[in-house]
Formats: C-alpha cells, sequence, structure tokens
C-alpha cells in the first residue's frame, strides 16, 4: 500500500462519478489526493504503418470507447482504421438480406459494455443482431433460418432466433 506524503497514513482508492483517484485514510484531518493515471492520458504509441490516406505513421490512440488506431496527422487527417470484426466460425448467412436478395453475414461484434454480440455485416441496410452464437441451421418448429447456441450451467442447447417462436432444443 502506498503512504500519504503528507502524513504518512495509508493511501485508499476513492471513485466519484467516472474518477478515480487515491486519497487519504486519515481524511477529514488530511485532504491530500491524487488522481490515478486515466486510460486517456495514455500517450499515442507509433505502429510502423503507413496511413492509406497521407502517409503519416499510423498509432494507437486512447478515445472515450477505449483504444483505436488513427493517424497521426490528425486533425490535418483524420482517418481511423476499422475495427477488427470477426466472422462467427460458421459465416452464418443473415436471414433479413437472404429474404431481401443480399448478401450480409453474421459477424463478432463488441458492444460499448463489452459484450459480444452478433450483427449483420451490410449495416446499416440491414439492421438484424442477436445476442448469442448464431448457429446456420434452420428451426425445426418454424423454418427460421438459423439457431443460437445458448450455453447455461455447461449446458448447450439451440434456441430459435426468432423471438415469436418458443423452441428450445434438448441438451446437447
Amino acid at each position: 500500500m502506498q503512504q500519504c506524503p503528507e502524513c504518512g497514513s495509508e493511501l485508499v482508492v476513492k471513485h466519484k462519478g467516472h474518477n478515480s483517484f487515491l486519497a487519504c485514510s486519515a481524511y477529514p484531518a488530511c485532504q491530500f489526493t491524487q488522481g490515478l493515471r486515466e486510460q486517456s492520458e495514455i500517450e499515442p504509441e507509433g505502429l510502423g504503418v503507413a496511413c492509406p490516406e497521407c502517409g503519416n505513421e499510423l498509432q494507437i490512440k486512447s478515445g472515450r470507447f477505449g483504444l483505436f488506431v488513427g493517424c497521426s496527422n490528425f486533425p490535418t487527417c483524420d482517418f481511423v482504421a476499422e475495427p477488427d470484426t470477426q466472422a462467427s466460425p460458421e459465416q452464418v448467412a443473415c436471414p433479413l438480406c437472404a429474404k431481401a436478395d443480399r448478401d450480409g453475414r453474421l459477424i463478432q461484434k463488441t458492444s460499448r459494455k463489452g459484450s459480444p454480440f452478433y450483427a449483420c455485416d451490410q449495416f446499416p441496410q440491414c439492421d438484424f443482431s442477436v445476442n448469442l452464437p448464431p448457429v446456420a441451421q434452420a428451426c425445426p418448429k418454424c423454418d427460421f433460418p438459423i439457431l443460437l447456441r445458448k450455453k447455461q450451467a455447461g449446458v448447450v442447447r439451440y434456441v430459435c432466433a426468432q423471438k415469436a417462436c418458443d423452441y428450445r432444443s434438448q441438451a446437447v
């Protein structure tokens, strides 16, 4: 544990709003506080890769929603690399795009809170998304083209992706 430089008491982590800081445990007798290093204070780190728009170096930067790759020549060049999107292992076709005769695939993305979800790669033309991993298998009850893999307490079941359908497979 760190000690307070003013009185020698132990420093404790305190939280106020979205900020965290160290404060003296002897408060109110000692009012020493010290801010903790925030993610936004991280210095941009060069990648050694040229920006496709202006040729300057790309850097790992920290922003409001976490780390991202952007041009070192900002604000003159506002290039930001698209975040990596991972296709679900089976390359499941989007059911709404299939009806509309488009070639949409469900890809894994991450929400602002860090949770994975699966959305159509044709967004914003298609807004289909699900929270569980999709499987390219038609529902035996309603014939919807995909099922969702649901794992609870170590037991895997497949459920229909359509909210109106109540299909649930036996434990696998």
